[in-house]
């Protein structure tokens, strides 16, 4: 069983950084990294615009802070995210480009949440497809095995 983060510290945090494509693992869009409290998203400069960068991020803070989405405890393994999803599809995170016309006027991002599923709608020209693929491998391995825990009201 996880050990879940609880009320009594402050929310995760989960920020987006834009770097240099050589910075990250070759080939790769994104780098995302974990420790206890914090969840960072190192993203290649020709992957995503400084407009959603901003916007995605702080619509993760207001996902967070509301506490619709907790951490379970990295210590147990500070590496899990290194590793390949197990597939148990506890839930569903994903990153989804769309049309601009299918988000309001100057929206950037939204995201779509149910029961065991949040979808990040981004603006097609904001994201690159390879950068929104990763990200959802990510969210397969975060959300579906459990890593993360949505607090949906019953």
């Amino acid at each position: 069983m996880s050990k879940t983060i609880s009320g009594s510290r402050a929310p995760v945090r989960i920020t987006f950084e834009i770097v240099p494509e050589g910075t990250l693992p070759p080939g790769h869009a994104v780098a995302v990294d974990e420790v206890d409290g914090l969840i960072t998203a190192r993203i290649g400069k020709t992957h995503i615009t400084g407009e959603l960068r901003t916007e995605i991020e702080e619509l993760h803070r207001t996902v967070t802070q509301q506490e619709r989405w907790v951490q379970t405890s990295p210590e147990l393994d500070p590496h899990r995210l290194e590793q390949p999803a197990e597939g148990l599809g506890i839930a569903h995170v994903a990153w989804e480009r769309v049309a601009a016309g299918v988000l309001p006027r100057g929206v950037l991002a939204a995201p779509v949440e149910r029961d065991r599923m949040l979808v990040w709608l981004v603006h097609e020209d904001h994201a690159s497809a390879q950068l929104c693929a990763e990200m959802s491998e990510y969210g397969r391995r975060i959300a579906g095995d459990g890593l993360w825990e949505q607090r949906w009201p019953a």
